[in-house]
């Protein structure tokens, strides 16, 4: 069942990927842990401010469905937030980060990959596991 719905033909099924913990800082008092895939960080660090969102590496992988990822950010975070990080393309860019990430060895399991871009995404890791903290 090839179903196009964009330009880009993709079998819609789940996929595993790394995750990342992101330790948000939301006000003095009040300090959260997260496990979220990658590119969700950048949306974490345009609400909540680069300097109060730290990123570690895991061991783990979470499930995603690529084409529903952009649905559920912005059901999760508006789609204005969405579209102010990820731009005003109804998904296009975090497909490509999306792909990437699953290319990379990003540990996916996918039974056909037919968009194959060379585009990687640039994760910053902080240096919290050096334990520096303010």
């Amino acid at each position: 069942m090839n179903n196009s719905m964009n330009h880009k033909e993709l079998i819609h099924s789940d996929f595993q990927i790394k995750e990342v913990e992101a330790v948000v800082r939301r006000d003095a008092f009040t300090t959260i842990h997260v496990h979220v895939p990658p590119y969700e960080t950048n949306i974490l660090r345009n609400l909540f401010g680069r300097e109060n969102v730290t990123v570690f590496e895991r061991p783990s992988k979470t499930t995603i469905t690529p084409e529903q990822e952009y649905d559920r950010l912005c059901a999760k975070y508006g789609h204005e937030v969405v579209a102010k990080v990820f731009g005003e393309d109804d998904g296009d860019r975090l497909m490509e980060i999306v792909m990437g990430l699953m290319e990379e060895g990003g540990g996916a399991t996918s039974p056909s990959k037919q968009d194959k871009k060379g585009k990687t995404f640039e994760l910053e890791i902080s240096e919290a596991q050096k334990g520096s903290k303010r």
